[in-house]
């Protein structure tokens, strides 16, 4: 059974939320042929039996209107870019374990320092 924090949750509240402007377009039946999936599948996806992968996770999100990078950890994914630049400099993960005890207003004066060139 889905928790409000699974993906399936978050999908299917999503869906239903714009389902009930517009029931047609956001059915099960019809989103999914739009991901050129099966209803079954989308319905496993929603009820947590089946884990999408990253390239459908972003098709779901687009459709949604949803932050495919806060549904890709839901998913068990973690984006392709961030896979790479963790490969190409592995010190990064210890960075990001030691991020953990870190105030949510520090890590986003962490990563505005960082953009600003300021780091």
């Amino acid at each position: 059974m889905p928790t409000l924090d699974s993906l399936g949750a978050t999908l299917r509240a999503a869906r239903l939320d714009r389902a009930s402007q517009d029931p047609r377009r956001y059915s099960v039946r019809a989103l999914a042929a739009r991901l050129g999936a099966s209803a079954s599948w989308l319905s496993m996806v929603e009820r947590d039996v089946q884990r999408p992968t990253e390239e459908m996770v972003r098709a779901l999100a687009d459709e949604l209107g949803l932050e495919p990078d806060l549904l890709l950890p839901q998913a068990g994914r973690v984006p392709a870019d961030v896979i790479a630049v963790l490969l190409e400099r592995p010190a990064l993960v210890e960075a990001v374990r030691a991020m953990r005890a870190v105030s949510d207003a520090d890590v986003a004066r962490t990563i505005r320092q960082i953009h600003d060139g300021e780091w």
